[in-house]
């Protein structure tokens, strides 16, 4: 990334974090998390980091001015420690990963560059027309792209709650910043979970190994609801049951269609998380209240009972107002703030610094001036 973009971006999260340095508090007790930094775009990742106290992890952010900050679900009695065995797991919450889907209907809605040749445009290419190289795309996701996310983050509360008896006050959701929104459960019964024992919570989301068979049987032995089928077996049966196969089939139960009908139930009942952020132990997660530096946009955590109503394009927008001026190579149309942007190409423009961040963050424009 060039050197004015770097400095531009430094700026404007130097400005946020040292206004909202309170909204910057890592999950307690700080001494045993391990810390993570981007501190230049493309470079790798320092980690390995702790902090004694709220005020040194701080002052070392407003130092250093991180492009992104990360620290461990997980509690250790030696976080500083480079060997992973050596930190001494203690415990770790359970943290699950929803992403968006961006799907491209437009041209003005995508933008591509090509790494080998420098190529770039609006567009849909996949791969380079003058090199023919794989082409990177813009990752520009909208407001109703993140909505279908927070369907499954929505289906995700209520197993944890009904099926897995999590209380609410031991759920926190955040909007990631980017692309998707992020579960984080700290209920003392699920922090001392293995990665073995993750990976059949994830198994339980994502509905693998169901016992279609057994299903079958009970709608054809029962063909009626059944209140003591809990989980999702229960979930399934119910919702096969509601599409109405077996009544209109009973007298001549048709296994093909009640399979279509319970494999349907599935796809659409199963909780489509990341399952390696799950199972990893060890994995850090962004920072609460910090900036992505792939948007310009803070993890923002939403109250349960705000989920329909949070907006993260206009709720997560972190930078300022101030007119930046921006050469923008090729950057699709995109909303942030409650305004619509875009798209441009080969064009110099006027933007506030949120737009011109989430540009420069895309790896689609160059800072030229205030």
């Amino acid at each position: 990334m060039l050197e004015a973009n770097i400095e531009f971006l430094k700026r404007e999260f130097f400005k946020y974090y040292y206004e909202n340095l309170d909204q910057l508090v890592p999950p307690p007790p700080i001494k045993n998390r391990e810390f993570g930094f981007f501190l230049e775009k493309g470079g790798g990742m320092l980690r390995h980091k702790y902090f004694t106290s709220l005020e040194e992890f701080h002052s070392f952010v407003l130092n250093e001015v991180p492009l992104d900050v990360y620290v461990s679900a997980a509690k250790y009695e030696d976080p500083g420690n480079r060997d992973m065995q050596e930190k001494k797991l203690i415990s770790a919450e359970l943290f699950f990963d929803i992403d968006a889907e961006p799907t491209v209907s437009k041209s003005e809605e995508s933008a591509w560059v090509c790494p080998n040749c420098g190529r770039y445009d609006l567009g849909m290419e996949d791969k380079c027309p003058a090199c023919s190289s794989p082409v990177e795309r813009a990752e520009i996701v909208n407001e109703n792209q993140l909505n279908e996310a927070l369907k499954e983050v929505k289906k995700l509360v209520e197993v944890l709650r009904s099926d897995f008896g999590i209380e609410e006050n031991h759920i926190s959701v955040f909007f990631s910043g980017n692309r998707g929104y992020h579960v984080h459960v700290d209920q003392e019964e699920f922090i001392n979970i293995t990665a073995e024992g993750r990976r059949e919570i994830v198994d339980y989301l994502l509905i693998q190994g169901f016992e279609e068979k057994r299903t079958v049987d009970l709608l054809r032995n029962r063909g009626f609801y059944d209140g003591d089928l809990k989980g999702v077996m229960g979930r399934v049966y119910r919702m096969v049951l509601e599409a109405g196969s077996c009544e209109k089939h009973r007298t001549s139960f048709d296994k093909r269609r009640i399979l279509k009908q319970i494999n349907q139930a599935i796809e659409e009942l199963k909780v489509r998380i990341d399952p390696v952020v799950t199972i990893d132990i060890h994995r850090l997660m962004r920072m609460p209240g910090s900036i992505n530096s792939n948007s310009g946009m803070v993890k923002r955590r939403i109250r349960l009972q705000d989920l329909s109503s949070f907006n993260p394009l206009k709720d997560a927008v972190a930078l300022g107002e101030e007119e930046t001026v921006l050469r923008v190579k090729a950057a699709p149309r995109f909303n942030l703030g409650g305004k619509s942007f875009g798209p441009f190409k080969d064009e110099e423009v006027e933007l506030p610094a949120h737009a011109a961040a989430y540009i420069i963050c895309k790896g689609l424009g160059e800072y030229v001036r205030r």
